[in-house]
């Protein structure tokens, strides 16, 4: 604001010019409205000005810059994300396939072994049943042979004990 001569004259400051207003001039400034206006009006006229600088006012402009800046910062961190969930994603689908056919194939061998085992354990049994009914048939034989041999020998006694 610039008075000259009693007359109160505000000059605005052109474009991109910055407005110095530190706390002497807001003094120096109520002063004068004092001079002017009277106490109590500059009292309150100056009640209405920002407890800041006009250097740390936001213009439109620079809101405006600061959506637009803001906005392709989300669709920036849209398009990383998303990548990143797509990476993620493969990377698991990935790690699940492979998962799933190593378990597939221990399931297979699995199944493979207990199918040995299963077989070796039924040819070992199997040896086992025939190795027992050769033993009971041996023993069989030899009982039959022997009862035999004692009705041939009893029979021998009694035709020689009749002459």
């Amino acid at each position: 604001m610039v008075l000259t001569g009693g007359t109160h004259r505000l000059q605005i400051p052109t474009k991109g010019a910055t407005l110095a207003f530190t706390e002497q001039n807001k003094r120096r400034l109520h002063a004068r409205l004092c001079e002017v206006i009277g106490t109590e009006e500059a009292d309150i006229l100056m009640e209405q000005l920002p407890p800041i600088t006009w250097t740390e006012f936001a213009t439109k402009r620079d809101l405006d810059e600061l959506r637009i800046a803001t906005k392709h910062d989300i669709e920036f961190s849209a398009i990383a994300t998303r990548t990143e969930l797509e990476q993620v994603i493969t990377k698991t689908r990935t790690d699940l396939e492979q998962l799933i056919f190593q378990t597939r194939t221990d399931l297979e061998k699995s199944i493979m072994e207990v199918k040995h085992s299963v077989e070796t354990t039924k040819l070992e049994l199997t040896a086992m049943i025939e190795r027992g009914f050769r033993n009971q048939s041996w023993k069989m034989f030899t009982a039959i042979m022997s009862s035999q041999l004692v009705t041939v020998g009893l029979l021998g006694l009694m035709i020689n004990s009749l002459r």
